[in-house]
């Protein structure tokens, strides 16, 4: 009989998984992979917001579900989990649209008998009154790539107004200490298409954070550094500061003041996406994630796992698995060691967490972080252009894990080679 592993949601975990299963076993008659995604385009994540300022385009970084599944042995289903069922071992897919709001595909079931959860993690925004319909959650491609007509937009009147544009983003974490970094960037980069009347004068960035300082999750060192950066390039710093309400015109704050910004962003905290709600035979936390063993088993139901940032596994210290990219890589990584352990009939073993540290791209202008692990005792701070080779690093590891080493090598030399004769901005 067939053994079914399909895997929904095609971020870092997700398709990473599909990716060496599908080159393990995709020759095997015997087992069927299957890797489900509502997008038929891959971009990885931490580089969502070099999409939303026309950074890179997503037609060349992109990576096609279809082709990559066709070359890499795992077969490509386009759809959007809307129900789950253990007890049938049965997802339901909700239907496909086209562009004009016509159904396409009908609503699907799809059987299964293993089944991995890998759908990521939205932005939350902690029930603030006005968020959702007026900010932009950069935590998908449809996102990033809505902020970037709104930026572009905005450019173009910019440029015959000479008015000023405001840009508010809600979290400073690595998120929003990178898209306002790289905002800089750009408006530095659009005079040289035709934008002559543009200048960083007429840009304002509010960065907003509920912490003390920016990048709260990271030592002192790193954030005051990035803090130094982002002041320096003229963001807007917004310190200590909760919003209680987002309205057309800006940010209200808990002390009654407005943060005026005509594009708003929200980038802070991280829960399971909202689909998760209607999952009810299966166990989802307070914030909307799925409640794993160490293993990365649903509890309570062994053929269903979850990893990444829409699952909830606590770690032997109490805390859970933070929602980091190398967080999902490594589960990703001990996944796929543990299918294979049970197709053998074998153990399989708890997934431990180990802290390399964390990176954080100031567009061209600088990186800084904090590694850690095997590279020496302790940890240790990083900046400048050593900082930033070791972030572009961390991306070519991302493509090894899709790709294999050799392949992912020649994949980064044909981007760049392509980017000769390419814009430095995607400008559409």
């Amino acid at each position: 009989m067939v053994q079914r592993i399909v895997i929904v949601g095609g971020g870092a975990a997700g398709l990473a998984l599909a990716s060496k299963l599908g080159r393990k076993f995709g020759k095997n008659p015997l087992i069927d992979i299957s890797l489900i995604d509502k997008n038929t385009v891959h971009i990885w994540k931490p580089k969502l917001h070099e999409v939303a300022v026309g950074v890179i385009d997503q037609s060349i970084e992109g990576l096609q579900y279809r082709d990559h599944g066709l070359k890499n042995g795992y077969r490509y289903i386009r759809g959007a989990i809307e129900q789950c069922d253990p007890s049938t071992k049965q997802i339901q897919l909700a239907p496909v649209y086209n562009d004009e709001g016509e159904m396409i595909i009908a609503a699907r079931n799809i059987e299964y008998d293993t089944l991995v959860l890998a759908l990521g993690g939205v932005s939350n925004s902690f029930n603030t009154p006005g968020a959702e319909k007026h900010c932009i959650f950069l935590d998908s491609l449809d996102s990033a790539n809505l902020f970037h007509h709104k930026l572009m937009d905005a450019l173009l009147q910019l440029n015959e107004t000479q008015d000023q544009l405001s840009i508010g983003i809600v979290g400073a974490g690595a998120t929003g200490v990178e898209l306002s970094a790289e905002l800089h960037h750009v408006i530095e980069s659009v005079r040289e298409y035709g934008y002559q009347n543009i200048s960083k004068d007429h840009l304002d960035i509010n960065l907003i954070e509920a912490s003390t300082k920016i990048l709260p999750q990271l030592p002192d060192q790193v954030s005051s550094r990035a803090q130094t950066v982002l002041s320096k390039l003229g963001v807007k710093l917004h310190l200590g500061v909760q919003v209680k309400e987002v309205t057309k015109e800006g940010f209200v704050t808990a002390t009654g003041d407005t943060i005026k910004a005509n594009i708003k962003v929200w980038a802070a905290g991280v829960k399971g996406p909202k689909v998760f709600e209607s999952f009810t035979q299966l166990p989802i936390t307070p914030r909307n994630q799925i409640d794993v063993d160490e293993c990365m088993h649903v509890k309570g139901i062994n053929d269903i796992y979850a990893l990444g940032d829409c699952a909830q596994l606590i770690l032997p210290s109490g805390k859970p698995v933070p929602p980091r990219a190398q967080a999902a890589a490594q589960m990703a990584d001990r996944l796929y060691a543990n299918i294979c352990l049970k197709m053998k009939q074998q153990s399989e073993k708890p997934f431990v967490y180990k802290d390399y540290g964390s990176l954080v791209s100031l567009s061209r202008f600088s990186a800084v972080g904090n590694l850690m692990g095997n590279l020496r005792s302790g940890d240790f701070f990083v900046e400048g252009h050593v900082a930033r080779l070791m972030y572009i690093s961390l991306y070519q590891r991302h493509l090894a894990s899709l790709y294999g080493w050799f392949s992912a090598s020649v994949y980064r030399i044909a981007q760049k080679l392509l980017r000769w004769q390419r814009p430095k901005l995607k400008l559409h």
